[in-house]
């Protein structure tokens, strides 16, 4: 069961995640009158942070249906609550049995939004893995960066999901233009994920020409750095391709293709692989990792670049 303390000032993203666990609890057990302190925190919580036009997933769906019908309680005017939500502690009997009985109804959907996130995911793996390997078989050389962007530790808890959404707009569009140290860009790919302790953050690929370029942590640096600046200075970044993280790698056995890669050398492309893989596979924390909200319907929280040539320096992997 969660609860949120009352000292600290949370974030949208730690909000949410103690509303699933919450929801998560009355699947299993029901709502008893033990949960009321925590469903009616949740309430004063979320009412704050809740918009109307944005779009709510899964488990927090339930949690929002849930809420519709503690309003229409709380604003009837044949009652007398006082307008607040002191009233739910009071709840019991047939008004708690109602609350299940929604809840329960949307059960199978959040199973099945589950499932879809997960095929979802393969068909981003499908489509990532070609995208890359036309541009492994078409250049002889690779440059492979990965940067992860979020939000310092201080700016976390006034991150909503409109704020972030802007700011990797714009960090999008400049991949898009090429501008500057993006000029060599090949290729790229990003994975938006909500991480209970990191919030909103992206995973970033970034795939260069390495006949043009060299020395993959500069890049990876110089793109933490442009999203440093785009965020104001709310933004964090961790390089990758930087020699501490690629040693503690490989002394933990662990060997990818951060860097320099090229099709003339075996082993190269599954080095490749390993690096796509963690941008798309569903791991063991990937459905965790899943947004719970966007302010868009069609909101994307998977994109990479075009490949478009006439011809093909290449041949074909088989």
């Amino acid at each position: 069961m969660t609860h949120i303390a009352e000292t600290q000032n949370y974030s949208e993203t730690q909000i949410l995640f103690a509303i699933e666990n919450f929801i998560i609890d009355v699947f299993t057990t029901g709502i008893k009158q033990p949960q009321l302190p925590v469903f009616k925190d949740l309430l004063e919580r979320f009412e704050p942070i809740y918009n109307i036009d944005y779009y709510y997933y899964d488990h927090i769906s339930v949690f929002i249906s849930l809420k519709l019908i503690i309003d229409q309680m709380r604003y009837d005017p044949n009652n007398e609550h006082p307008d607040n939500y002191e009233f739910v502690l009071e709840l019991a009997g047939e008004h708690l049995n109602f609350l299940e009985i929604i809840a329960n109804s949307m059960k199978a959907k959040v199973q099945q939004d589950l499932h879809q996130f997960d095929l979802q995911e393969e068909n981003n793996t499908k489509s990532l893995v070609d995208y890359v390997e036309a541009l492994f078989n078409h250049y002889s050389k690779l440059l492979i960066v990965r940067v992860d962007l979020g939000y310092t530790k201080d700016a976390k808890s006034n991150i909503d999901i409109e704020r972030f959404y802007r700011h990797f707009e714009v960090m999008r569009n400049r991949l898009s233009n090429k501008d500057t140290f993006f000029e060599h860009l090949q290729g790229y790919s990003w994975a938006i994920e909500q991480g209970k302790e990191k919030g909103y953050h992206v995973h970033l690929l970034l795939i260069y020409d390495g006949a043009k370029v060299q020395n993959g942590s500069y890049y990876a640096q110089r793109a933490g750095e442009k999203w440093q600046e785009i965020t104001k200075g709310e933004g964090s970044y961790f390089n990758l391709n930087c020699n501490e993280y690629k040693n503690e790698l490989r002394q933990a056995g662990c060997e990818i293709g951060l860097g320099m890669v090229s099709r003339n050398n075996e082993g190269d492309w599954d080095l490749l692989l390993a690096v796509i893989s963690y941008l798309t596979l569903v791991r063991e924390d990937k459905i965790m990792q899943r947004l719970r909200v966007k302010v868009e319907k069609n909101m994307q929280t998977f994109g990479k670049g075009q490949f478009i040539t006439k011809k093909r320096r290449g041949v074909d992997r088989s």
